[in-house]
């Protein structure tokens, strides 16, 4: 079963083989240290950290490039305070739920205790006033003005404990707000002019904060904390009630979403504008609170990593959002290495390039971008919230008999080799979603692990003896072939039994009393064991790991398995009540799934010594992922170790900008020109 989502956006979009047109791009700003990103009024602001700067490239140029300075020739140079590298901008969402773009861009440097407030409007784009906080800043974020208000923006910055060694105790890390008028207002007010900052939120003792974001309601923000053993944290969604006079006592958050996270903590948060879905409604503005878990709270372990979100409208509040099956969202992992970076995108339009080369492209209703440290690129859809699935095929397995060049043996393969998630073994049955892309060998007497090219002395010729510890697949049954490096003896040994020799760590092949050695073979001086008896047949996987020699007749090898997609049908509605969550449809994906045997059920011909099945297992699921194309002339060499991500929030965007330290640039991503998983090069275009 295949998932309907796909072909709704492919059925909205229609299908064509055209390559939409790309702007003119063009920029060189000497970049040095680019750490983060963000993006207001259609311009990308970028750290230059190594020059205590930012620099801005315009999305409204053509070519597009870098805010020229007053000296046209160079790029226009915004000092902030030293070593900038974090931003944020502020953030809000209308009575639409669509984004409301503030006065102010925002930097911090980690180990600082400054901000720079920096004024986003084109005429503006200068540094109007720098913060100083009580202690280190740990993280930020900052809500617009009300729409037409004229208001103050609302900047909300966390820091760690702030007394000193010899001061009265007020308590542990705290959040603060400091509201901040209009950037000419601001420019001109006094140094300690400013309304002081208030505390608003109150940590637990040994907590610090990682992450914050800006959500739909009235001051209503989220944020992410970890303890100072880094093994713990929390998720909050906290409301500004007004200020609080001390931290001696923790505040109570208004939500603790740490349980939709699989209580792990998270260290990147983000949310969205309204989602409008075809033929289905819309999404508040703000209902999903995305994060990246810390891989650090386990070890870099795949339960402590991925993408998950909370639902915040959910029963009760800060569930585990459920994705377009109706089952609890599972955690979106990226493509190898840890995330770097993670933006959501309002109705872009993205590339698709179907199973049979067709090319389409559908507008989606939020997308996900997830940069990750081994330079891949994972693309998901947000608003199902889990990833795409670009192949109509469902899971799946093929046999093909290679020879012992791994050339094909032309021959009818069918029920030779059963893969199956059937306990039985008696029909064959895959379910989607839980079945991993594999590849196998079953070598026909194969090589037994750790007993290849084994020495033996040819004055004692019938003694052939290995460590027990190698020998553990060793039996009776089994071949034994003598060897040298220039000669291989034609008749085999047939291993009688396999027999601990007395006081040592050894074990003994013992052969029968009346099998001879032939006379050209007596002074070979190696030899190895080789699968025989009912059990012939070696399994090795893609990279040539032993893994059994039990999988002939009544024996299998089991794969373990887990559902790491969620085809439609997974849950279904039972009772047709909106009031009650779907159920699982066990009928069709049973939880947990069983395990993928793989058997060898019959012999298609005399087999040969190394002829061998090859086994693909393919998923069925072919999700989003590209990569930089590093080639020498594609000039995206350095574009190796990605970043923070960012993207406009108009509904308008198609392009994504990265951060790349690396390379001391910026990465634009054209969607509408990527190929899903292939090195990229021309929809990618470098500023630096």
């Amino acid at each position: 079963m295949k998932r309907s989502t796909l072909a709704l956006l492919l059925a909205s979009a229609g299908l064509s083989g055209s390559c939409s047109a790309t702007d003119a791009t063009t920029g060189f700003a000497g970049l040095s240290g680019t750490f983060d990103v963000t993006l207001a009024n259609n311009l990308v602001f970028v750290t230059s950290s190594d020059r205590d700067e930012l620099r801005v490239l315009d999305l409204d140029s053509n070519p597009r490039t870098f805010i020229p300075a007053p000296n046209p020739l160079e790029a226009l140079s915004i000092p902030v305070l030293d070593r900038p590298d974090a931003l944020t901008r502020d953030v809000a969402y209308n009575a639409e739920g669509n984004d409301v773009p503030g006065p102010y861009i925002y930097a911090r440097s980690s180990g600082s205790p400054e901000i720079s407030v920096v004024a986003a409007a084109r005429d503006q784009l200068r540094q109007v006033a720098r913060l100083q906080a009580a202690s280190i800043v740990t993280a930020f974020a900052a809500r617009s003005p009300a729409e037409g208000s004229g208001g103050p923006s609302g900047l909300y910055y966390a820091i760690q404990d702030p007394d000193g060694l010899f001061t009265a105790d007020t308590g542990g890390a705290r959040v603060m707000r400091q509201d901040l008028p209009g950037p000419e207002a601001l420019a001109a007010a006094e140094p300690g002019s400013l309304p002081a900052p208030v505390t608003v939120f109150c940590l637990q003792p040994g907590e610090s904060i990682l992450a914050m974001t800006m959500l739909a309601g009235p001051d209503t923000f989220a944020l992410a904390t970890r303890q100072a053993s880094g093994r713990s944290g929390r998720t909050l969604l906290v409301t500004d009630a007004g200020p609080v006079a001390d931290c001696l006592q923790p505040s109570t958050p208004t939500v603790d979403l740490s349980a939709g996270f699989g209580n792990v903590p998270v260290r990147i948060l983000a949310s969205h504008p309204r989602v409008d879905i075809p033929d289905a409604g819309s999404i508040n503005a703000g209902r999903y609170i995305f994060g990246v878990r810390d891989e650090s709270a386990c070890s870099a372990a795949r339960e402590c990593s991925g993408v998950l979100a909370v639902d915040t409208e959910s029963s009760p509040p800060g569930q585990t959002a459920r994705d377009l099956s109706g089952a609890p969202m599972l955690p979106i992992f990226p493509a190898g290495g840890l995330p770097t970076g993670l933006a959501l995108v309002p109705d872009p339009n993205l590339r698709f390039v179907l199973d049979n080369g067709a090319e389409t492209r559908p507008r989606v209703p939020l997308l996900g971008v997830m940069p990750s440290s081994n330079g891949y690129i994972t693309l998901f859809s947000a608003s199902d919230l889990r990833q795409f699935d670009l192949s109509a095929a469902t899971a799946r397995s093929t046999v093909a008999l290679l020879d012992s060049n791994e050339l094909p043996v032309t021959i009818e393969t069918t029920d030779l080799v059963t893969v199956t998630q059937d306990p039985t073994l008696q029909r064959t049955v895959l379910y989607e979603g839980s079945v991993s892309n594999g590849f196998y060998r079953i070598i026909y007497q194969g090589g037994l692990p750790g007993l290849s090219s084994l020495p033996r002395d040819p004055a004692t010729p019938r003694l052939f003896e290995a460590e027990a510890a190698v020998a553990s697949t060793a039996r009776a049954g089994d071949i034994l072939v003598l060897e040298s490096p220039e000669a291989l003896c034609a008749i085999d040994l047939p291993i009688a039994s396999v027999e601990p020799v007395a006081g040592t760590s050894r074990v003994r092949f013992v052969i029968a009393d009346s099998q001879e050695i032939p006379a050209d073979c007596a002074s070979l001086t190696r030899f190895t064991v080789r699968a025989g008896g009912d059990q012939p047949f070696v399994l090795f996987n893609e990279a040539g790991t032993f893994l059994s020699r039990d999988v002939t007749g009544a024996s299998s090898y089991s794969v373990p398995t887990e559902y790491f997609f969620h085809p439609d049908g997974f849950y279904f509605d039972d009772d047709s009540n909106p009031q009650t969550p779907p159920v699982p449809n066990l009928s069709l994906f049973p939880q947990p799934p069983p395990p993928l045997h793989i058997r060898v059920a019959a012999v298609g011909r005399e087999l040969r010594r190394g002829d061998r099945y090859a086994v693909t297992v393919i998923s069925g699921i072919r999700n989003y992922v590209f990569t930089p194309d590093v080639a020498a002339g594609t000039g995206l060499a350095f574009y190796t170790l990605p970043g923070p991500v960012v993207a406009a929030q108009n509904r308008e965007a198609n392009m994504a900008y990265i951060a790349y330290p690396s390379a001391d640039g910026i990465l634009q991503v054209g969607f509408e020109g990527l190929t899903d998983n292939r090195a990229q090069s021309l929809a990618l275009v470098p500023f630096e």
